[in-house]
């Protein structure tokens, strides 16, 4: 099993662990993994990290790092294993195997950098010296993803959405698999306390700079859960009924799930684990109409849309959701579509009738 790296928290980290676990008996192979933090999901002893991590430990600035990781996921060589299933946020894609084996990649997005650079860039405190950077190498970057994603024998997509971009950029087809969900470990709430929500990697394409400037406007208490690259730009523009808390445990973000008002989608998310959870707590979201929310949130039902990339389409929303009459049991039972159950039994099937040895799959 492989996964780009398992640093910080986020979506693509929580496909992995639970890869992972489906994958039981797999060795896992990354860049950075921070044992802190995912030791008591996958036994370390099973990870094998690039041999900077014995030099840099599981650094928060692997960004930087970019130019560095195609060249070690295209050298590693995992020819002596039957099955490979890869997690792709970026780069896993590439790692050698046998012909005879299955190798099934989990794909996040096709890379970002090189496929949507300007929106990455847009808005973040990015150096001149970094953009400058980041274009002149994404000719070649797409050029490697084009030539990595060739390698795989199947594609799984997290959503629509990422299919869409897998046939336009790769020239190719998958099959959709949601993220797991897990709802069994999020209570139904009935608890309001009135505030806004939303937690996610402070990166300027999430666009958490509109849901700040909504909420500062409106006299709105929001709660910011993450941290990045962009949170001191973003901590600097926003007024006083803004709370930034940074990153937190997973009881915490539940029980904030738990004591929301509604959680906020202000970018366009891949797919978006975060809103699910939300609605297994029985709240509503408020998403940009683009994006896997498009697949998750239902107009009038578990949330509403605003379609204009401004604070002032943001707000509009928000007052939406205030007279929004919802039914938390039913937001819970539109999660329980997406459940972690839902994914393993989807990606075992897909496993199997790839001619997978059912005695590598761990059963339910």
């Amino acid at each position: 099993m492989v996964h780009d790296f398992f640093v910080g928290e986020a979506g693509g980290q929580q496909v992995a662990v639970e890869l992972a676990r489906l994958i039981s008996g797999a060795t896992v192979h990354t860049s950075f993994f921070d044992a802190a933090t995912y030791g008591d999901r996958i036994d370390p002893r099973r990870v094998r990290p690039w041999p900077l991590q014995r030099v840099l430990g599981p650094t928060k600035r692997f960004r930087s790092l970019l130019p560095l990781y195609p060249a070690w996921f295209s050298l590693l060589d995992l020819r002596d294993a039957d099955l490979v299933v890869g997690s792709s946020v970026a780069f896993t894609n590439a790692v050698r195997t046998r012909p005879g084996a299955l190798h099934v990649s989990y794909v996040h997005t096709p890379m970002r950098y090189a496929w949507d650079l300007e929106t990455y860039l847009a808005g973040s405190s990015a150096s001149s010296a970094a953009r400058l950077g980041a274009r002149a190498i994404r000719p070649s970057l797409r050029r490697w993803d084009r030539w990595a994603a060739r390698k795989p024998d199947v594609l799984v997509a997290n959503s629509a959405t990422v299919r869409e971009r897998i046939r336009r950029l790769w020239g190719r087809d998958a099959e959709v698999i949601h993220p797991p969900v897990d709802v069994d470990g999020i209570p139904l709430s009935s608890r309001d306390e009135g505030f806004l929500l939303v937690a996610a990697r402070l990166l300027a394409y999430r666009r958490i700079d509109l849901a700040i400037a909504a909420a500062s406007e409106m006299g709105r208490e929001l709660v910011v859960v993450g941290d990045g690259p962009e949170a001191g730009r973003l901590r600097a523009a926003a007024g006083r009924t803004v709370r930034f808390v940074g990153p937190v445990d997973r009881p915490t973000l539940v029980d904030l799930f738990g004591r929301c008002h509604a959680y906020l989608v202000p970018g366009i998310e891949d797919f978006g684990i975060a809103p699910v959870e939300a609605m297994a707590a029985g709240k509503p979201v408020v998403a940009f109409r683009g994006g896997g929310a498009t697949e998750t949130v239902i107009e009038g039902r578990t949330g509403v849309f605003f379609d204009q990339p401004t604070a002032g389409s943001l707000a509009e929303a928000i007052r939406r959701v205030d007279a929004l009459s919802v039914d938390p049991p039913d937001l819970r039972a539109h999660a329980e579509t997406f459940a972690t159950g839902v994914f393993r039994a989807r990606m075992r099937d897909l496993l199997l009738r790839n001619g997978a040895d059912p005695g590598l799959i761990a059963a339910d």
